[in-house]
């Protein structure tokens, strides 16, 4: 570095910013190195008149006082360091009260000094190296105003010195030049040491800045983020309800047409009226089909679907699965082929015919031509379960996609042939409610295959004792009170009991339950979940049980897919109907109610016979 450039920045302050910085360090020492600076001063004096006995020493101690106070005094009519508009004024200021405290030092080396006494000259070279000690300290963070500072502190004793004839005094003024030499390197080290803590400083600030930014901007996409996911969940619930009331709505007049449907099959017809009949229960058919599969869905998506695990075969439901989808697969022209097995797997059975009725129709719906097969190979304690199709195949990046519910592929035009783009939610929604996964491999223009990865049993399997009947259940004698409000429910509920020979007496509400309890005791409750003034089912259910002082046994018919309703039917151990109910469900159910209540029903049939 150049002797110019030393000069130079001795000389200069640094930029405004940097020049703050280094005035707001200093400025925190400054009035304590003043008030020193005056104490040291009379300590001085007071030495001094008992050593050197130097006439003029409390003159100069009551002038570098009186100096002293005069710089408090500016200092409080100064700008602040901290404006940096104006901290140039400031730096200015405080480097000339650097100075004219450095010359009143350098005043008191030149009135003490006596070079005919080595012991004056130790004292000033003393007092004067202690005092440059303490300006290191204060003005180090600025190198203009300590420079400032040892030059007028040295510079009068170092001349005084180096004019001396004598040797000894000459030699203390070069020993003094070096010194004031060593000080100047001192100091622009400690200086730049300063500016690199201030730097440092300014770098710091600027990463808590930005952090500070960043952290703000995160907080804004968060707020964002939770907003849109607010409305998500508003379109969710939005969508949830419409289902519900949609679904509800729809199935309350298909749930009568196929009762009443049911109830005119027992009718005597001629051919040309028993195929409308079919053609008619073929189209409610399809339609509750489809209903179903909302409510399959929204079982799923209420969190209502609980695995009952337990070891069973896997070929009895291929073998079922088989004479249900076979006919509609070669219906379009395709060979269904299925692999025996005699895998004993644990798990759910019901869900996973649920899930693997959902797949070979979903493989039926997306294939045109070539075959399918219904397969299971086991691997150590596992067991795949593969549905195997020729089809159109499914891209890489729709794999996760055609899991999401409403979500097609190739029907652009929702053919509702196709389903309605549930079948594979459901699907994955089961398979995660019984902890188990389902993959899926597939290439376009080379067919699909899903696989549903199954535990095998530990345990022997053995079946099932009871022997289904095959006929159907006789229902002649059965007491059943009917609590719906929806008239035409109620009339056609009744007309197809009377066909199974029951004795029905149907209520629109608990209230109208309660009278009818009055000449009517029955052995069955059905009741809809959904009554009038926002009553429901299972609280006429309690009513009448109330009424009556036992457990008469209930079931509930519901066409809501609402999860909180789903949620709240099958907390309640009922058996649970949905809209529209198949014929042949209701009258197993019914069956079944009558057997648990057996001996009560039959000791009240026997009375009231007698």
């Amino acid at each position: 570095m150049s002797v110019r450039t030393l000069l130079t920045r001795a000389w200069r302050f640094d930029s405004p910013r940097v020049l703050s910085a280094q005035m707001t360090l200093l400025d925190r020492n400054l009035p304590y190195a003043f008030v020193i600076s005056a104490f040291v001063a009379l300590l001085t004096a007071w030495i001094g008149s008992r050593t050197v006995h130097v006439a003029g020493t409390w003159t100069w101690a009551g002038a570098t006082t009186a100096m002293t106070l005069l710089c408090l005094s500016v200092r409080h009519a100064l700008p602040l360091p901290t404006d940096v508009a104006r901290v140039a004024v400031y730096a200015h200021v405080v480097r000339l009260m650097a100075g004219m405290q450095g010359l009143c030092w350098g005043a008191m080396g030149v009135l003490w000094l006596d070079k005919a006494n080595p012991m004056s000259i130790a004292i000033v070279l003393g007092i004067t190296a202690g005092m440059n000690s303490g300006g290191l300290a204060v003005f180090a963070p600025s190198w203009p105003v300590a420079i400032t500072y040892w030059v007028a502190n040295i510079a009068p004793v170092m001349t005084v010195l180096l004019r001396s004839s004598d040797e000894f005094s000459f030699m203390m003024g070069l020993a003094v030049s070096l010194y004031l030499l060593a000080m100047t390197v001192f100091s622009y080290f400690a200086a730049r040491g300063a500016l690199r803590a201030i730097e440092l400083g300014f770098e710091n600030e600027g990463l808590v800045r930005r952090l500070r930014d960043q952290t703000q901007r995160a907080l804004e996409a968060r707020q964002v983020a939770e907003v849109a996911l607010a409305e998500a969940e508003d379109a969710n619930r939005a969508k949830t309800v419409f289902l519900a009331s949609a679904s509800h709505d729809l199935r309350q007049p298909l749930h009568a047409m196929g009762l009443f449907l049911n109830a005119l099959a027992r009718a005597d017809l001629n051919e040309r009226q028993q195929a409308l009949l079919q053609q008619a229960l073929a189209s409610a058919q399809a339609t509750g089909e489809m209903l179903n599969t909302l409510m399959d869905f929204s079982k799923v998506d209420a969190g209502v679907v609980k695995p009952q695990m337990q070891p069973f075969a896997l070929q009895p439901m291929f073998r079922k699965l088989e004479r249900e989808m076979a006919p509609l697969a070669e219906d379009k022209g395709l060979a269904f082929r299925m692999r025996d097995t005699s895998v004993i797997l644990h798990a759910d059975p019901a869900l996973v015919e649920m899930i693997l009725r959902n797949l070979v129709l979903n493989a039926i719906r997306y294939t045109e031509r070539g075959a399918l097969l219904l397969a299971c190979r086991r691997r150590g304690a596992r067991a795949w379960l593969e549905v195997w199709d020729t089809g159109v195949g499914i891209p890489a990046d729709q794999h996760e996609a055609i899991f999401r519910e409403f979500h097609q592929l190739g029907n652009p035009e929702r053919d509702r042939r196709k389903g309605l783009g549930l079948g594979l939610a459901i699907v994955q929604g089961l398979a995660r409610a019984m902890s188990v996964d389902i993959t899926l491999r597939s290439e376009p223009g080379r067919g699909s295959v899903f696989r549903l990865a199954l535990p095998v049993s530990k345990s022997p399997w053995q079946p099932s004792a009871d022997v289904a009947a095959t006929d159907e259940p006789d229902l002649s004698g059965l007491r059943v009170l009917l609590i719906d409000d929806d008239e035409t429910v109620r009339s056609a509920m009744c007309d197809l009991l009377a066909t199974w020979g029951c004795w029905c007496e149907a209520a629109a509400s608990d209230e109208d339950a309660l009278r009818i309890l009055e000449r009517f005791e029955p052995d069955v409750v059905l009741a809809d979940y959904r009554l009038r003034s926002h009553r429901t089912g299972l609280q006429a259910v309690q009513a009448v049980r109330e009424r009556m002082g036992r457990v008469v046994p209930s079931a509930i018919i519901t066409g809501d897919t609402a999860p909180e309703r789903l949620r709240e039917a099958h907390a309640s151990g009922l058996p649970l109907l949905h809209k529209p109910v198949p014929a042949d469900s209701l009258q197993s159910v019914l069956f079944s109610l009558w057997r648990e209540a057996a001996p009560p029903a039959s000791a009240a049939f026997a009375s009231t016979a007698g």
